[in-house]
């Protein structure tokens, strides 16, 4: 029995930010995620750190320089569900949730995020690909017969 979920990565710090809760809407310039809608994903942090992102304006200080040492490049760090896809709008909420300006974006709503006690060293790729959790392996996109945790 295989165990495959789809998995999307992130630049770092967003990709921690999720795993640590503070970032519950994940957003894109497209609406393509929305097929992830009602499923587990995975939270890869890409080998790219976002130099920008230490100005957040949606976090204090201390959020800002919590435990450097969690921000690995090029692991899986977790996991996440997505509960709701959708244009976004802007609103106050939307902004503070996904810790950006988040008016003409589309957005992923993420429930019961799990950080994982040992992170997952994985090489990711643009847009969603898929990861074996029991096998450890990158894989292609399962058949729509496969078991998987996403169904």
């Amino acid at each position: 029995m295989s165990y495959i979920l789809p998995a999307i990565t992130l630049y770092q710090p967003w990709a921690t930010w999720i795993i640590r809760g503070w970032k519950t809407i994940e957003t894109r310039t497209h609406n393509r995620f929305a097929c992830l809608t009602h499923k587990t994903i995975l939270i890869h942090a890409g080998l790219t750190t976002d130099a920008s992102a230490a100005n957040n304006p949606y976090l204090s200080k201390g959020q800002l320089i919590y435990q450097p040492e969690e921000m690995v490049n090029g692991f899986i760090l977790g996991s996440a569900y997505v509960d709701a896809t959708g244009l976004l709008c802007g609103d106050q909420y939307e902004n503070k949730a996904a810790l950006i300006n988040t008016a003409d974006r589309y957005g992923l709503f993420l429930q019961k995020i799990e950080k994982f006690d040992q992170p997952i060293p994985a090489k990711g790729e643009m847009g969603i690909w898929y990861y074996d959790l029991e096998n450890k392996q990158k894989v292609s996109k399962p058949k729509p017969n496969a078991l998987t945790l996403f169904s």
